[in-house]
């Protein structure tokens, strides 16, 4: 088994994860996702001068559906041997876990794909893997119908390849990021390699332990220059009459059947329809093109460009996105932060070089899970509380779709 930082990455994107990996010391040696403006702006990408490192220099980046590739394939094609790789990173497609997609889970065909990540890891001999995914993919059902069953699942599948699991749910604000993301991460290694989830460095409010406080967004904004003429959305006359009554930090309110442990008996905010509050981190940027409002001392209330969403993403400055401005939203907010990612490489990297003798793994497996943290499983409990509590009203109104809202400048 080589030690060399080199790594894998599947269903890549805009290449936040690689990215930050590539930033921690470590070398994209095979990039691949199935959308072609992803792997245009990976390949647009390529040479760009970040820091003092050469982004994707030795990648070779492929636009390929995960279940037609192989990994012998992609082993020739780096030329590289089966176990000399000692990584593969990848977020298999998380919409079918999240709320936006209705938590189909293992009924959406993408729901299955992290099927084919787990195989292509064997394929390449690969000791770890960084597994990404939306947070509610800790509560998620499987075909028991059961809350957190459906990880499970997938880490029974990983068990049984070989692999055991370490989850943790990293918010990206505790790391830098100009945003408050959640996000599940899970770590999959091989017998004697349980490497560390890193320590936050930052805090929603500045504490005695010396971790800064959390990026606002107007700090994030500030950073970067204001949008050009063509990169301001307003809203139609109607919609700025209504978002002018909403305070920063607020939204317009959508609209469902009470629920008890629910303050006001609403669902949450109407897409689209939220004034962000620059004082504090940003919210979660989504890959909708209906992202939050800021009011702008100088341009007045306009959303937040692509642009924007891409630094509060922290995406290098220069960092170009191919397609249209739909496209550039989508592409940026299914991204991981590439800072979060660094965190996670350089603690990956540090456990590496501090593992002085290696345990043979060859023939070894792991006898059963790992259980998840005491606060993961409180977690999974909670939402089988608020299921029986919730359940029936929500399933009377859900799925439900929020109408579109009429922008002007929007393409």
């Amino acid at each position: 088994m080589s030690n060399k930082l080199e790594f894998i990455s599947l269903f890549s994107g805009a290449g936040g994860l690689d990215i930050g990996f590539e930033l921690a010391g470590w070398n994209c040696l095979y990039a691949s996702d199935i959308d072609k403006n992803s792997i245009e702006t990976l390949r647009q990408n390529r040479g760009t001068v970040y820091g003092q490192k050469v982004m994707l220099e030795e990648t070779i980046i492929e636009q390929s559906d995960v279940r037609e590739v192989n990994g012998r394939d992609i082993l020739e094609k780096i030329q590289r041997k089966k176990g000399q790789v000692p990584l593969l990173v990848g977020g298999p497609p998380c919409q079918s876990w999240s709320s936006a997609g209705h938590q189909l889970g293992f009924d959406d065909p993408r729901g299955q794909l992290f099927k084919d990540y787990v195989r292509i890891a064997a394929e390449t001999g690969v000791r770890w893997i960084i597994f990404e995914n939306v947070r509610g993919l800790l509560t998620a059902r499987g075909a028991d119908g059961k809350p957190g069953s459906a990880l499970e699942h997938i880490r029974t599948i990983l068990l049984d390849a070989g692999f055991q699991t370490e989850v943790e749910l990293l918010n990206a604000a505790d790391f830098g990021v100009p945003q408050r993301r959640v996000r599940l991460v899970l770590i999959g290694y091989k017998v004697g390699d349980k490497p560390p989830f890193p320590s936050s460095t930052h805090a929603k409010i500045s504490t005695e332990s010396g971790l800064t406080k959390w990026v606002s967004l107007g700090q994030c904004l500030s950073s970067i220059p204001p949008p050009l003429a063509d990169e301001i959305i307003r809203p139609n006359d109607s919609l700025k009459a209504q978002l002018s009554l909403i305070a920063p930090g607020s939204g317009m309110k959508s609209p469902g059947k009470r629920e008890t442990t629910r303050p006001g008996g609403h669902w949450g905010y109407k897409q689209g329809a939220f004034i962000a509050d620059t004082g504090n981190a940003a919210r979660t940027v989504t890959a909708s093109a209906q992202q939050d409002w800021i009011q702008d001392e100088s341009l007045g209330l306009r959303r937040l460009s692509p642009r924007e969403c891409a630094a509060i993403q922290s995406f290098p400055p220069n960092w170009k996105f191919a397609g249209k401005r739909v496209d550039e939203y989508r592409q940026v907010g299914n991204a991981v932060p590439p800072l979060l990612a660094y965190h996670i490489a350089v603690g990956l990297r540090a456990h590496i070089h501090a593992t002085t003798v290696q345990e043979e793994v060859t023939g070894k497996t792991h006898s059963k899970l790992n259980p998840l943290k005491e606060r993961l499983i409180s977690a999974v409990h909670y939402t089988i509380k608020e299921e029986r509590r919730n359940g029936e009203s929500r399933r009377d109104v859900a799925p439900r779709r929020v109408s579109r809202l009429t922008l002007v400048g929007e393409n």
